[in-house]
């Protein structure tokens, strides 16, 4: 049996709305997306990594540490905490067809992680954990389409 885990969280601190968001796919490793914005919508800060499920635990510790210092640095305790809805395809497995068009969308244009999140309504985790999976680096700046050409 297959296991699909995902936790969302917000905690705003300050003018600064700090999003985290853990996805388990696999029974070995975790993804996890942390993201940082103003109250305009622009993102300030943002990062995701893939861990395997036994560090869980301690990278929790470490958000939570992180997200009490930040408290205390801009003058108080957490006013408040919200959720925020998943991405309508969040948790759905990934059919081949899509696959096929990440890989697509990946190597012959320049669309960002969060356009890509946008267009399979998945989260940047999720995408950037897809491409790993596909064996595509998802940290390629100045990525340059792929011409194919027939010789």
């Amino acid at each position: 049996m297959r296991t699909s885990v995902q936790i969302r969280g917000e905690e705003v601190i300050g003018d600064r709305t700090y999003a985290v968001h853990v996805r388990m796919d696999t029974d070995t490793s975790v993804a996890v997306e942390l993201e940082a914005q103003l109250p305009s919508g622009d993102v300030v800060a943002e990062g995701s990594f893939i861990l395997p499920v036994t560090d869980l635990i301690p990278a929790g510790q470490l958000i939570e540490a992180t997200l009490q210092g930040l408290a205390t640095a801009r003058g108080g305790p957490r006013p408040s905490s919200r959720s925020r809805p998943a991405p309508a395809n969040a948790g759905t497995p990934w059919l081949p067809e899509q696959d096929a068009e990440l890989r697509r969308l990946w190597t012959d244009t320049t669309d960002s992680i969060a356009q890509l999140a946008d267009h399979f309504a998945r989260s940047r985790a999720a995408i950037k954990a897809r491409l790993l999976h596909l064996s595509l680096d998802p940290d390629a700046h100045n990525r340059v389409p792929q011409k194919i050409t027939n010789p």
